[in-house]
């Protein structure tokens, strides 16, 4: 464990760590270090120990080289993109859809809403076998059983929309509308009888599967210390969240949604901010020098197997 001192604030990690801290600058000059390896079990400043000039300078670099300011962070600006002070962002738009959705339902069927929200969903497969109208399909995408369904899709689209907006900026909808539709379908032909499965969790998953889809893209382009944090704490942390609810409930429709996630999270172009976080190829334009966000935030430009 490395135990790092600025004045009364300590900062700790493990040792494994160190060289990504120090690239990212998050290890000033003055701190005071301790580690069984890396100070050998002594306090010396951070400049004193081997190797920290030679990690600050090349994380410097490699952000001088992406257009970034030095200092900066990945995803500061993440809260000011997905909820902006003035307009709308995506995020918050597919956030009220499925709130308004569920709200205008309860209005209207009040107690009856378990029992109508099935019938819907039977109706729109009938809708969708009987007359071959795929809004059967779409119309699930911002359909719930009940509120637990309705908080626990939500609680994962905040997090999952807000980053793949702040990657692809509106893009975002196309994910979550093409994503979701993947999933829906690939449960309705591999279930192969009604009702339809209803929710967005599908539409989750594809969101998660373009953020996996954008690491995995552009990876080789990473600037080296956040190469590093990609391929130990991005794709882990991602497979940890994914994993263990991939195959609960309608198991189809998840896995549907996660691998048109990761073919739109790859063959989408990034937005100016997504850009930013690479490296230039030879002869590309720098992006602007605005930190991680180059541009400015989009509200200035503009039962059980069905349930998903």
């Amino acid at each position: 464990m490395v135990r790092v001192r600025v004045g009364t604030k300590e900062l700790r990690f493990p040792e494994e760590e160190w060289e990504a801290h120090v690239s990212e600058g998050r290890v000033p000059p003055d701190a005071l270090v301790f580690s069984l390896q890396v100070s050998d079990g002594l306090w010396p400043p951070a400049a004193r120990l081997p190797l920290y000039d030679f990690f600050r300078r090349t994380g410097e670099a490699d952000r001088r080289e992406a257009g970034r300011d030095p200092g900066a962070r990945p995803f500061a600006d993440l809260l000011a993109i997905a909820f902006p002070r003035r307009g709308w962002s995506a995020t918050e738009l597919l956030l009220a859809l499925n709130l308004l959705a569920a709200g205008a339902l309860l209005l209207l069927w009040r107690d009856a809403y378990p029992r109508a929200i099935w019938a819907l969903a039977w109706d729109l497969h009938e809708l969708l076998v009987g007359r071959g109208n795929p809004i059967g399909v779409a119309a699930t995408l911002f359909l719930h059983a009940d509120l637990r369904h309705l908080g626990a899709n939500l609680i994962s689209l905040l997090p999952s929309a807000a980053f793949v907006e702040y990657l692809y900026g509106r893009r975002v909808l196309i994910v979550y509308l093409l994503g979701g539709l993947a999933g829906a379908a690939a449960s309705f032909w591999l279930k192969g009888h009604g009702p339809l499965s209803i929710g967005a969790s599908g539409a989750v998953y594809a969101l998660m599967g373009a953020f996996g889809g954008f690491v995995l893209r552009h990876i080789g382009r990473l600037p080296r210390w956040h190469r590093w944090r990609a391929r130990r704490i991005y794709l882990p942390g991602l497979l940890v969240v994914v994993l263990p609810s991939l195959l609960h409930a309608d198991w189809r429709a998840h896995v549907g949604g996660l691998v048109a996630g990761l073919a739109l999270g790859w063959w989408l172009p990034p937005h100016a901010r997504g850009r930013a976080m690479l490296l230039r190829r030879r002869g590309e334009p720098a992006p602007e020098r605005q930190g991680w966000s180059t541009t400015a935030s989009p509200s200035s430009t503009s039962e059980a197997s069905t349930r998903t």
